[in-house]
């Protein structure tokens, strides 16, 4: 199977969100370590800052299924119960690459 591109959506609660994004910061380094992960980037909304998105690679959905049984996630899921302004939202994606082949996809050629 091809990559797999992953964006998750986490909403902060109502003053949480450096909280949020702190708590995002500490899965980073371990994530990257991982094998498989292509790119794991997080990024903040620019008309609600409490919006934070991942936009993830992963080299299969195999390394993306090891990924969601980590430790370093777990810890994090339940942490950010406390920091949450609404459940998660997780897209898991393969790509339908069209046009430039440097454009048209976020997964590589």
């Amino acid at each position: 199977m091809s990559e797999i591109v992953v964006v998750a959506v986490v909403t902060a609660a109502e003053g949480k969100s450096a909280e949020a994004e702190a708590l995002i910061r500490t899965i980073i380094p371990p994530t990257h370590a991982e094998d498989g992960c292509i790119a794991f980037a997080l990024h903040r909304d620019l008309v609600d800052p409490h919006k934070l998105v991942l936009i993830e690679r992963w080299a299969s959905r195999a390394a993306l299924d090891l990924h969601l049984e980590t430790e370093h996630l777990a810890v994090f899921r339940t942490k950010m119960r406390d920091v949450a302004g609404a459940p998660p939202q997780l897209f898991v994606m393969e790509s339908l690459a069209e046009g430039d082949p440097g454009k048209g996809s976020l997964a590589g050629s």
